[in-house]
């Protein structure tokens, strides 16, 4: 019995073959071209979406677009990687004519159309809308590190930069010793190490260059507010979970439809945390679907009382648990002490009543007390102290309020968990494990738009169908 034989590469054929043949009908690559057929790339705001009247042609920004989305689609980010498969993938030389543009030109239109780039993903969100693939009433909403670019040894503050400032003069005075007793035998007539003098210069004006960068940076972080840079690209920040190493990161932060499962905005923060972030996401999130009330399915990253009692102010209603902070089981926690809205007092364990007695403007909290604390029985099971006091949040209504959704109806958080994961660990995998390439917010923005837009239309694909999707278009 025989393999199955192949063509000969040397094989004549009567026609020769047509490129179009080697990509399927329901191919991911036709969505792409399709949808960048339907984009108005100058109203986006595409530098050079109308050609020049003089000068040598250009590569048009509709080329170069479908070309990075197919690029993210297909785990392939790196301009010098694009420009190679334009001339190896069946699929690139399809979508591309055959166009062969050069990795400085490819990585030249992702540095300069960030914004419109953000946009075209924004615009495959509305054509979803238009098609029904959107339900726009109920949203979850999450948040993720991903890496910069920049190394982990350019993070730096003022102690570290003075200890590496200090090591540095130390190397450079050892060099310059070593140099000192190389001259004093020359004068005695001993000249038998010019390597060692040649290399010990070099060493030294090396170091010298090593001191005047640490000298920048120190210079620059004097000028700043923070207390630690990432050097070479400072609008990111060291940022990691529990004791795990803090990298140089950006927050990547996305709102995923729950009926449709399709992220709907996405947006780029270097916060290290989520506490102050819901508001301003959830409000994005809320234009986008031009909707007049939106229910925002988030974690108790989110329990800031401010934030959540600004999104009720915009009629957004916020489903997540409360964050609490540890306490020693030993004593009464918070939780023991019910709050009377009709007097604005707190009934405590012991049936006494704690009133308010100052507040906590910083903090935006009231704070309660009872001078019943010295004479209760229950006091070596409410406080160590003299006295127990109760700090009540000035927004603390709409926190219980928040949590009691959640009290209500347990599924909530399981709907938010199998909304909003899967496309964080689908992104991930087409970016390398989470890592950003450009560099700078603008630039890193662009990136997370089209990790989105793949993400989005791999999903509107299987939820749609090929065809159907491209006949929309």
């Amino acid at each position: 019995m025989s393999f199955v034989a192949g063509i000969e590469p040397g094989q004549p054929s009567l026609l020769p073959p047509c490129i179009d043949d080697y990509v399927s009908p329901d191919a991911l690559v036709r969505i792409v071209d399709a949808f960048v057929d339907m984009l108005d790339l100058r109203e986006l705001g595409f530098e050079r979406a109308v050609a020049a009247a003089t000068g040598r042609p250009g590569y048009h920004p509709g080329d170069m677009l479908r070309l990075y989305i197919w690029g993210y689609l297909n785990q392939v980010r790196s301009s010098r990687h694009l420009e190679r498969a334009c001339r190896r993938d069946l699929e690139a030389l399809w979508l591309m004519r055959r166009l062969t543009p050069g990795y400085r030109t490819i990585a030249a239109f992702r540095h300069d159309n960030p914004e419109a780039i953000v946009g075209a993903s924004a615009a495959f969100v509305q054509f979803c809308r238009e098609q029904g693939l959107i339900g726009g009433k109920t949203v979850a909403l999450d948040g993720t590190k991903m890496r910069a670019v920049a190394s982990p040894k350019n993070i730096a503050g003022a102690e570290r930069l003075a200890r590496d400032h200090a090591q540095t003069e130390r190397e450079i005075k050892y060099y310059l010793d070593r140099l000192d007793a190389i001259d004093e035998q020359v004068a005695q007539g001993f000249d038998d190490q010019p390597l060692h003098r040649e290399a010990f210069t070099g060493a030294i004006a090396s170091l010298e260059r090593r001191k005047d960068r640490l000298a920048r940076r120190q210079q620059e972080l004097a000028g700043r507010d923070e207390k630690v840079l990432v050097f070479g690209e400072t609008e990111a920040k060291p940022m990691g979970y529990a004791h795990a190493p803090k990298l140089p990161s950006y927050n990547l932060q996305s709102v995923v439809d729950v009926r449709g499962g399709l992220i709907i905005h996405q947006d780029v923060f270097n916060d290290a945390n989520d506490s102050h972030l819901l508001h301003p996401i959830s409000v994005a999130a809320k234009h986008v679907l031009e909707a007049e009330e939106l229910h925002v399915l988030t974690d108790g990253g989110y329990s800031n009382a401010e934030e959540v009692a600004r999104c009720e102010g915009e009629a957004i209603t916020v489903s997540a648990p409360i964050k609490r902070g540890a306490m020693n089981s030993e004593h009464f926690r918070p939780t023991k002490f019910v709050y009377d809205e009709a007097s604005d007092t707190i009934r405590w364990p012991g049936g006494q009543t704690m009133r308010p007695s100052g507040k906590h403007t910083r903090n935006r909290a009231i704070r309660c007390r009872t001078s019943a604390c010295k004479d209760c029985v229950l006091k070596p099971r409410c406080t160590p102290g003299a006295q127990r006091t109760i700090h009540r949040l000035w927004d603390q209504g709409a926190l219980d309020r928040m949590e009691a959704r959640i009290y209500a109806d347990p599924s909530l958080m399981r709907t938010r968990r199998c909304t909003v994961e899967h496309p964080f660990g689908t992104i991930e995998r087409m970016s390398a494990g989470g890592r950003f390439l450009a560099r700078g917010f603008r630039r890193v923005k662009a990136e997370a738009a089209l990790s989105a837009l793949a993400f989005n239309l791999i999903h509107a694909v299987n939820a749609f169908g090929a065809e159907k999707l491209r006949r929309a278009g």
